[in-house]
């Protein structure tokens, strides 16, 4: 990738996300730690970015054109067709200790439903309930769930290149004859007043239909996603148990359950 490019990749994630770690470049941009610091050490030259140790942040101009100005503020999901593998490369160990944590949540008979994506998808390597059933929308989910041998069913419709989706009005069809006991949803953007969102609404679709026919809902969101919003609403704040590494604002918890695993680190350390 040459250069310029790395640039513009940069510049487009913080418009996403507002800050970027050099560790989440480097798989992302296909080059060395060095030679990324580099180009953000160029970056905050022009007065693109803001340099910090350990990676960069958006300009407070930047923010407040995107929306982004103040804690609470909203900003607005730009990044609309980040492949599932290059999606799969970003906050890492965050999504990982959700995943984990969401995994201890399937009991033994349990209805599941496991939504495409990467926070959900990681939770398959920790799951060792092989009483429960599972229902995945994810075609690379379906596969390793058959492959380490549970129970497991993938909807029918329209497969999304991009995230390896089953999505459309077919895969909601498909979803009536369930009743789940629990459903793992992922989301683009997590907001008090937008509620839970997504970028496509084909899935968005499917994700609504499915909390409609969960007993219990949980959402796996790293800390990033709160106070995004995404181009469309599939369910209220308020319509599951929201599971994160950690909680940038404690007045979510007045909508809705969390789970917040900083919070639970720092109680088993004290």
């Amino acid at each position: 990738m040459l250069q310029y490019e790395r640039f513009e990749k940069i510049i487009e994630m913080l418009q996403d996300q507002a800050s970027v770690r050099v560790t989440d470049l480097v798989p992302l941009l296909g080059a060395s730690e060095s030679t990324i610091r580099r180009d953000i050490a160029e970056l905050d030259k022009e007065g693109r970015l803001r340099k910090v140790f350990g990676g960069a942040v958006a300009l407070e101009s930047q923010r407040a054109a995107n929306g982004t100005a103040g804690a609470d503020a909203v900003r607005r999901v730009n990044v609309q067709h980040r492949d599932i593998d290059a999606k799969a490369r970003i906050r890492v160990d965050e999504k990982t200790k959700v995943a984990a944590r969401a995994a201890t949540l399937i009991e033994d008979g349990d209805l599941v439903y496991i939504d495409a994506g990467t926070t959900t998808g990681s939770m398959i390597e920790h799951i060792d309930c092989y009483t429960a059933t599972y229902v995945t929308n994810g075609t690379r989910h379906a596969i390793e769930l058959a492959g380490r041998g549970f129970r497991t069913y993938l909807l029918s419709g329209l497969m999304k290149a991009s995230t390896e989706a089953i999505i459309g009005y077919d895969a909601v069809d498909s979803l009536k004859k369930y009743h789940f006991d629990k459903c793992f949803i992922g989301t683009d953007g997590i907001d008090r007043e937008n509620g839970l969102t997504t970028l496509d609404i084909e899935e968005s679709m499917v994700k609504t239909e499915v909390i409609r026919r969960s007993e219990k809902v949980y959402v796996l969101a790293d800390s990033s996603k709160f106070g995004l919003v995404a181009k469309i609403s599939f369910a209220p704040l308020e319509a599951g148990t929201i599971i994160t590494d950690q909680l940038p604002n404690q007045e979510f918890r007045s909508r809705t359950e969390i789970i917040d695993l900083s919070a639970e680190e720092d109680k088993s350390h004290s």
